[in-house]
């Protein structure tokens, strides 16, 4: 193959780029600019590619949080949670990622079946919230979760400005001593 075909299947594979991100709406980029008359052979597998039919990626598959400790199951409650995660990806906690990663999943501590969901899923979390009765609630959540058979391990989902001492600690604390359970608390 010359190098003026080389060219030629460069500029026809960055038209066809730049045809299809109009057509969705993206902005150009610097990859769908016409390319010189002078072109490297390295890039003939480029234009073989673009030869090709081109294949979308296939969406990217969200990861399970199970979380007990919500008042209820419903959208607000997922919304809750995943506000939480964008506030902890906003100061920097690179591990909660984007908010729309994760499938959240909130479970009642009463349900019968939390021994084939600790078998199912590996992520559980504990909502904590910060009013006054929420570690006699907390506890009596984790000791649900001991008695039927649920997660040994917990991320502490809580307030971004709760500090370590005092309530997530003594939970930490109590669900390690009295239930053998880890309580993850990731605080400042």
């Amino acid at each position: 193959m010359s190098e003026q075909d080389q060219a030629a299947g460069l500029r026809k594979w960055a038209n066809l780029q730049r045809q299809q991100q109009q057509t969705e709406g993206a902005v150009d980029v610097a990859a769908a600019e016409p390319v010189s008359e002078h072109t490297s052979p390295l890039l003939s597998p480029t234009v073989a590619a673009a030869e090709e039919p081109t294949t979308v990626a296939p969406p990217k598959p969200k990861i399970p949080l199970i979380v007990v400790g919500l008042p209820g199951s419903g959208a607000a409650q997922v919304s809750k949670v995943k506000a939480r995660l964008g506030q902890w990806s906003t100061l920097g906690r690179s591990w909660a990622g984007d908010p729309d990663d994760w499938d959240i999943r909130i479970v009642m501590a009463e349900t019968s079946d939390l021994a084939q969901l600790r078998d199912q899923y590996s992520r559980w979390a504990l909502w904590i919230s910060s009013d006054a009765d929420t570690f006699a609630a907390m506890f009596r959540t984790l000791r649900l979760l001991h008695e039927r058979g649920g997660p040994r391990r917990l991320l502490a989902l809580h307030e971004p400005h709760l500090p370590r001492q005092g309530l997530l600690n003594n939970l930490r604390e109590a669900a390690d001593y009295y239930l053998n359970m880890e309580l993850l608390v990731l605080a400042r």
